[in-house]
Formats: C-alpha cells, structure tokens, sequence
C-alpha cells in the first residue's frame, strides 16, 4: 500500500543552539561503529507494519532528509553514509521495520522543511525536534531522546564512584550559571553549587580543584572532556528532570507509518537499545543511572 502524501525524515536542530555542543572533532571516532544496526531491534513487522504493506515512499526504503547537522547527534562526513546518534536511532528504527541501513537514503534540506514538508519525495523527520515545536501537516512520535544532565569526575576519586544523589551531600559541586544544569542542581537535586560565567571558567576550576565535580548537560559531555585539561571520567547521568528537552520524530499528519515507528520506538527503549545508543554517543559507553527522587 502507498502512501501520497508528503513524506519526510530530517535531522534538525530547531530547539537547540550550537553554543556549547560537541562539534565533528570532538567525537570518539571509535564509536562511530555505534551509528550502524549492530544487533536486532525489537520488531513491527505484521500486518499494516508489514515491509510489503509499510506507507514509505518507494517500496522497500527509507528516505531521510536532515538539516544543519550538529555532532554528536548527525555527523555528515560522507553523504551517503553520515554518523551520529540520531543516524543511530534511524538505522535501528529501519531495522525494526525490516530494512537495513543501505535501505536509508538521506537527503539535506532547508531547515523550514522538517515541521512543514513542502517535499513529495521523502519519508520522516527526526532529529532535535523538540516536542513543543510549533509542526504544520505533521505528527510528532513518542519521544527518543531527553535531555539528562551528567556528573563529570576526575578518575579514582569518591565523586567517581556517587551512585546517589545524598552521595553527593558535601562535596563541591560546579556547574555553568544559568545553564540546564544549573537549574538541575537548584530544583531537582536541591543541593549547594558554585555557578561558574562560563564552560571554560568551570573547567578551570574542575583543574584548579575549586570543585571536583562538574555538572553538565549531556549533550556538552564530549566537548567538555575533549577540551578539559587532565582527565575526566563519567560518574554516571541523572533521570531527566520533567521540563527537559525532549525531542520526537515527525511523521506526515495521517500517514499510518506512525503507528509502525511508535511500535519500535516503545520496543527500542523496553530492550534497552536506545539508552545504549545514546551512551555510546553522549556518554562514551557509560550507561549509569544516578539516583535521585524529585
């Protein structure tokens, strides 16, 4: 069965800026293995989920269009084979729906194009779409990603080893003033802080032991270790706060492949393969949950 309408699949950034996330360079060129369907994904395959009967453009791919890409989540190095998380989550999202990467064709489009497809030639849109955008003639899927904030430590200290958030009563804590991280600390873990102008002022002080142990939003995690004077270790993530940045895929509005990418979706993250993929890109492998009750 076809589907005629407008279909599109696009790596956007619309909801957050480039100031202060990693770019190409900084990526651990070793998890770019990460981007490619190294095991199975969890399965939509029957009936309307059917490869035969999916609602794609041309039988038998998928066909994704990006915009402005921003490491770690779209590397496009190479066109045809771009890297990323969010390339990741697409792959593994074909995967369930009975293709392989080589079926996932991407395209770059204008940025105005991934909340209101003009395009007849693509299939859906992910990417840095922030569940609160303003979207026309398109449907926004269960969420793949939300921003946690992350306890950065030096290695084989006590803060490396915090499991919870009272382990962290009396230690010293930095964090960037008014940042994500800043109103984590303050509203979620309600615990004492020095607020720092700037990323590289809190690093500093990471250096100079006025703090050890920074606080940063996930997405900051490889900028922030690439460029730090010594070593860093990641001690572990804590659960997203409920006003994080929470990002989704878009589908044409009516398109019945909504349902089918729901379905891996919810598959994805009860295996616990999307939370593995996005510690391979975010948190260089760490997947640890540090505790905390809002």
């Amino acid at each position: 069965m076809k589907f005629t309408g407008p279909l599109i699949v696009a790596i956007s950034t619309l909801s957050l800026s480039a100031c202060g996330t990693p770019n190409a360079s900084s990526i651990n060129t070793d998890l770019q293995v990460a981007t490619a369907i190294t095991g199975p994904s969890p399965v939509a395959t029957s009936g309307e989920c059917s490869p035969a009967r999916l609602t794609t453009r041309d039988a038998g791919r998928l066909n994704v269009a990006y915009s402005h890409p921003l490491a770690p989540f779209f590397v496009d190095r190479s066109p045809s084979a771009p890297v990323g998380f969010d390339v990741a989550v697409v792959n593994a999202i074909a995967s369930g729906l009975g293709m392989d990467s080589n079926q996932v064709l991407w395209n770059k489009v204008a940025i105005k194009q991934l909340t209101a497809p003009t395009r007849q030639d693509l299939d859906l849109s992910v990417g840095r779409i922030d569940v609160n955008s303003k979207t026309d003639g398109v449907t926004l899927t269960t969420p793949y990603f939300r921003e946690q904030q992350v306890l950065l430590a030096r290695p084989n200290s006590s803060m490396a080893k915090v499991r919870s958030a009272p382990d962290l009563i009396g230690t010293k804590l930095g964090v960037v003033k008014g940042s994500s991280s800043d109103l984590y600390v303050k509203n979620t873990l309600v615990l004492p802080s020095t607020a720092y102008a700037s990323s590289n002022d809190l690093k500093s002080a990471m250096r100079d032991h006025h703090v050890n142990g920074m606080i940063v939003p996930i997405t900051d995690v490889a900028k922030t270790m690439a460029t730090f004077t010594g070593a860093l270790v990641v001690a572990g993530q804590f659960p997203a706060s409920k006003d994080a940045a929470t990002f989704a895929l878009a589908i044409p509005t009516a398109n019945p492949l909504i349902t089918c990418v729901n379905n891996v979706l919810a598959g994805l993250k009860a295996s616990g393969q999307l939370a593995n993929l996005q510690s391979n890109w975010f948190t260089s492998g760490v997947n640890r949950t540090i505790s905390v009750k809002e």
